[in-house]
């Protein structure tokens, strides 16, 4: 199986793929707005990308930034890497100059808890016990 089916086989929550979109946006307007939208319309024009439907075409998306910011990707990447790591509560690490590579790792995280039955439906955790945690401390006698 090519890696380039791996995000049409896992079915991603859709918090969780708008979280990837998120971070590659938030990634992106890191290197100013107008560049930003540099990149994205190249990958629009020259790839096909479709940033409303990542982590689909993320390969595409890598070969754009490859073609447009050579090695500086690498900083994009580790931007966004950074960014899913705060947003999400994990250790994720650029391990390489793709996005594709990131987005796999949170794909596999997911797999994992899904496996375990560790909240299947979110990598977020239990919002219903987060919540109660909160209105329970907050009681006042």
């Amino acid at each position: 199986m090519s890696e380039r089916n791996l995000f049409r086989l896992v079915h991603l929550p859709p918090d969780l793929a708008k979280q990837l979109r998120d971070s590659v946006d938030e990634a992106f307007q890191s290197l100013g707005g107008a560049t930003a939208e540099l990149i994205l319309h190249y990958a629009r024009r020259r790839h096909n990308v479709d940033m409303k439907e990542l982590p689909l075409g993320i390969d595409e998306l890598d070969n754009a930034l490859k073609e447009i910011l050579g090695s500086g990707r690498k900083m994009v990447v580790n931007h966004c890497a950074e960014i899913l790591s705060r947003r999400l509560g994990k250790d994720i690490r650029a391990k390489s100059e793709k996005l594709s590579d990131i987005f796999k790792q949170v794909a596999k995280i997911y797999q994992r808890r899904a496996a375990t039955g560790d909240s299947p439906t979110t990598l977020f955790g239990d919002m219903e016990s987060v919540e109660e945690t909160i209105v329970s401390n907050n009681v006042i006698d």
